[in-house]
């Protein structure tokens, strides 16, 4: 191989290998470009979601990492949370926040969490790092939808199919239920209807023996009654 050969050679094999890890390393590497960082005092914080982009529904993490120092003299603060209140914010809804130290990165902490809606979270810090008073608000990467990942989708014809078929079961073992039970009550009603029938007559026939005995009392007596005084005008009469 000549001097020129080498002069052409060299640079070529230089700049492919640079072109390759430019495209390899992003992809080998954890994206962090939606998170934010802050600089406070010399402190500085960042802030984002762990796993992104985050869905709705879908378990994730909120992540935080302190360092401090400045340019790329960034060290990590050990135990930066334990005078710090942090929560996540939804609208005007928030939820506070439990960090436990990552297991990957010193001076960094996560905090599971299953964001619900689609749309914009922010995480609010308020106490102390150390000596640095901390009091802000910061935007987390927006929730998407997990429609996306979704596969086959809910909600689709065949669904429909299914389910309105299940509704039409129902429906008629209902209807079935329905009428079964007005019988069974007609039935008690009758029932209850020859009972008070048949208590009537009971009573009917009751009454009408009642007053026919005591009528024969009365007869009864009223003939006693005349018997003796039958009795005594005939020994009066023999007197």
């Amino acid at each position: 191989m000549n001097h020129k050969t080498k002069q052409i050679l060299v640079p070529t094999i230089f700049i492919f290998l640079i072109a390759t890890l430019v495209l390899v390393y992003p992809l080998g590497t954890k994206s962090a470009e939606a998170h934010i960082s802050k600089a406070i005092g010399n402190y500085v914080i960042e802030v984002g979601w762990n796993n992104e982009p985050s869905y709705a529904g879908i378990m994730d993490e909120v992540q935080v990492t302190i360092k401090k120092g400045g340019g790329n003299n960034l060290t990590p603060v050990i135990n930066a949370l334990k005078n710090m209140q942090i929560s996540i914010k939804y609208g005007t809804v928030t939820k506070q926040l439990d960090f436990v130290p990552s297991s990957t990165e010193d001076g960094q902490y996560i905090s599971p969490i299953i964001p619900t809606k689609v749309g914009s979270y922010s995480v609010v810090m308020k106490g102390t790092i150390e000596d640095q008073s901390i009091d802000m608000e910061i935007p987390l990467d927006d929730v998407s939808s997990a429609d996306v990942l979704n596969f086959p989708q809910t909600g689709s014809s065949n669904d429909a199919s299914v389910n309105m078929g299940q509704v039409g079961t129902i429906l008629n073992q209902l209807t079935n239920d329905i009428e079964e039970a007005k019988k069974n009550s007609d039935a008690a009603s009758q029932t209850v209807l020859n009972a008070a029938k048949s208590f009537q007559d009971v009573k009917d026939s009751t009454d009408r023996l009642y007053m026919i005995g005591m009528t024969g009392i009365g007869i009864g007596i009223a003939g006693v009654v005349i018997a003796v005084i039958a009795i005594t005008r005939n020994k009066q009469q023999n007197s």
